[in-house]
Parts: structure tokens; sequence; C-alpha cells
């Protein structure tokens, strides 16, 4: 890919010859503009994720899963592009991930066994994803940054404390949609929504994507059982998260994506 220009790249993501193999209702877009490389483009596509892909790839064991690797991100105006090696296989359903449901528990168990130092995207930069509010920018730079966002609305005798959890790699989006199987190998696309945060995360992620509860329940009893310490904090995390996506804190900032009803 080193020998194709951005402006290249961006032209054959367009061309109306170019295989698309997102589906049509999705608002981005992956096209496999050759043999071996695939772009995901469009106004939602960050360097966030670009830089999650790249720490998964780099972190994650590839006998276990595969995440395809991001060689090159691309902004051009509102649009971003993920250059990326292209993932062969069938995108599984709900049916067809009941026939390897114990190994997609063993892969999200292996995830959750890279920790990092602080809390948020894997990369850096602000938070994406379903569990966060449209209307603010969620960025934690230090430690205890996850601590304070959560308990900012709370009094100091009702306070959640998370900082004796360990902060786990999470997908935040582990669902059939975003897993290709391939024979024996299993890929994971779309870290978008990719963080470091207590484990349970990846838990409660599915009572804000009410379409894949069906999938959690299949894919529980072969994840690594949390805690009745960490079944509490879930709860409580889920009702703060809810209380968050609608309520606007003063010096809340207001992304882009707000704007555009994102």
């Amino acid at each position: 890919m080193s020998s194709f220009t951005d402006d290249h790249i961006i032209s054959l993501c367009h061309d109306p010859t170019t295989i698309i193999l997102s589906s049509p209702q999705c608002s981005n877009k992956v096209a496999r503009i050759s043999n071996d490389v695939a772009v995901k483009f469009g106004q939602f596509v960050t360097v966030q994720e670009f830089k999650n892909q790249q720490i998964a790839q780099q972190r994650l064991n590839s006998d276990i899963v595969t995440v395809p690797r991001a060689y090159r991100f691309i902004q051009n105006e509102d649009v971003g592009y993920i250059v990326m090696d292209y993932a062969a296989g069938k995108t599984l359903d709900l049916d067809s991930a009941k026939e390897v449901v114990k190994e997609l528990g063993k892969v999200l168990n292996h995830i959750h066994q890279h920790v990092g130092t602080k809390p948020g995207s894997l990369g850096g930069g602000p938070v994406s994803g379903e569990l966060w509010p449209e209307h603010e920018e969620v960025d934690f730079s230090e430690p205890d940054d996850l601590h304070l966002w959560l308990n900012r609305s709370r009094s100091p005798g009702n306070q959640i404390d998370l900082r004796n959890h360990n902060l786990c790699m999470c997908h935040l989006d582990f669902n059939p949609r975003n897993i290709i199987v391939d024979g024996n190998r299993i890929h994971l696309i779309d870290w978008s929504a990719a963080g470091f945060f207590p484990r349970f995360f990846d838990h409660i992620s599915y009572q804000f994507l009410p379409q894949d509860l069906g999938f959690f329940y299949l894919l529980r009893p072969f994840l690594d059982p949390l805690s009745n310490a960490e079944e509490e904090r879930a709860q409580a995390v889920v009702k703060i998260l809810r209380h968050h996506q609608f309520h606007v804190f003063p010096g809340a900032k207001i992304p882009p994506r707000a704007s555009i009803g994102a």
C-alpha cells in the first residue's frame, strides 16, 4: 500500500465498481479496494478507532483472535478512512455464532487479560460508543478520571469507587456483526468503542445494545464469571451511565457527532 497515495485510496473507495462489504444501512462503509486491502470510511471513522485497532492487533494473540492490521488513517474534510488488511471469511449471525460460541468466549476472556494504566480509548482521545452521552465529549487522560466522571453528580457518601478494579482491554461492541470466521480463524473488527475499563463494562454494554442481548445470553456461560462485587458495581455503573446520557453537565464539550444526530 506504500505506493498508493491518499487521493488514490479515496477515489477507489468511491468508485462505483468497488466492492462494498458493509451493509447498506450502515452509516460507515467498508470497501475492498484490492485482494488484500479493505478501507473503512465515513463521518464517524476516527483516528481514535485507528489507534485502537493498531494497539489491539499488536497486543492480542493472533492464534486466538485476529485483528486486521491497520496501516494508514486518512482524514479528508469530515470523512475518515482506515486502510487495513482485508479479513476473509463469513460474518456471523446469531445462528452461526452458536457453532463457535465456546471459542468466542475464549476470545473475549483473552482480550480482558490485557490491562492498561488509565481508563479510556486504547490509544487515547475521546471515547466512543453507546455507553457514552452524545451531547458530551468524554476523554479520560488520568487514572482517576473515570472515577471522577462517574461520580460528578453524586454526593460524597453515595459515590461508586472503581479504582480497585483492573483496567482491562474491552471491545464494547462484541457481537456477530463484528466477527468474521474463516475456518479455525476468528477475525474481530470495529474497534471504535474499545478502551481500558473494568472488564464488566463488556457485560453491561449489552444493556445499551438491546439487539445483541440474545447473543450475550448465549455467550455469557463461556465468559469468566464476575464476582459479586463486580456484579454490584456493574449495576451501579449502568444507572450512572443512563443518568449521564440524559443530563448535560456544566462544562460539557459538545462533539461534532452530536450536531449531526449520530
